[in-house]
């Protein structure tokens, strides 16, 4: 059984941080949303709550859980009942990530067509920008395996912790930990200053929208014969990857599957 590591009751480091500042990197923390596909143990889902309290992190999704015990995550995370009753638990991963206009998935596994890899740190500003128009989402997986090599593939963005290479098997609650960590010091540093580039009107595409628009593409692309035989999956893949890289916005994307649907129209193809 893997279990939670000890937890040392330390001041906050940001205790001296101007009201101002505190309000605004409290605003954005607030907007990312960790998503635990297939925890197995509920004394992992405890330290997981316990480190985003730690961080400031409130957003808690659950796909699959093997079981959900409240009495265990509290025994992990004391006086933690405001944020369980937050915590959405989900059957399907397409569901708990329908509303996010990012998706990164940690893994330290490196395969042939993995997104671009990034390390806590170098992902902080990216996930704080997009916290001004939605809300980025981090997928970790299940304690004893990770995340499936499909769920990874669809990611804008590939999470790797640089952990020691002799030893590098992180817990559940310590990924999110270093990980939070380092979204917690990004949002509080004064030094970066993230431009707001989104338009209110038109935000990035949420990954429902995202999905629905590569889906409608693929589809006229399959009636085309646009791929080759053995092909398709990996090519699939690649589309998915450039669309998700460009990050459109919702309108861009309603535009997509649009014209995924036109040609697939013209090649027989109905919706």
């Amino acid at each position: 059984m893997i279990m939670p590591p000890p937890i040392l009751d330390l001041p906050s480091p940001d205790a001296s941080a101007s009201p101002g500042q505190a309000r605004g990197s409290d605003i954005a923390l607030e907007h990312i949303t960790v998503v635990l596909v297939q925890p197995q143990n509920p004394d992992n889902i405890g330290g997981v709550v316990r480190a985003m309290l730690n961080m400031g992190l409130k957003r808690l999704r659950l796909v699959q859980p093997a079981t959900f015990s409240r009495e265990r995550i509290t025994a992990a995370a004391h006086r933690s009942e405001a944020f369980q009753a937050g915590i959405e638990v989900y059957d399907d991963l397409a569901a708990a990530l329908a509303d996010c206009n990012l998706v990164v998935t940690a893994s330290r596994r490196q395969r042939r067509l993995s997104p671009r890899l990034l390390t806590p740190r170098q992902l902080a500003p990216i996930v704080l920008e997009h916290t001004r128009s939605g809300y980025p989402a981090i997928l970790f997986g299940r304690e004893d395996w990770g995340l499936p090599g499909e769920i990874v593939d669809q990611a804008h963005y590939q999470l790797v912790i640089p952990a020691d290479a002799a030893y590098a098997s992180l817990n559940l609650a310590q990924a999110v930990l270093l990980t939070a960590y380092e979204l917690r010091q990004a949002a509080l540093d004064e030094r970066i200053s993230l431009p707001d580039l989104a338009d209110p009107a038109d935000p990035p595409a949420t990954d429902a929208e995202l999905t629905a628009a590569i889906e409608s593409l693929h589809r006229a692309l399959q009636a085309a014969r646009f791929y080759k035989p053995g092909q398709e999956p990996a090519k699939r893949i690649k589309l998915g990857r450039l669309l998700r890289r460009a990050t459109p916005t919702s309108s861009e994307a309603g535009l997509l599957r649009a014209m995924g649907y036109v040609l697939g129209r013209a090649f027989g193809v109905e919706e």
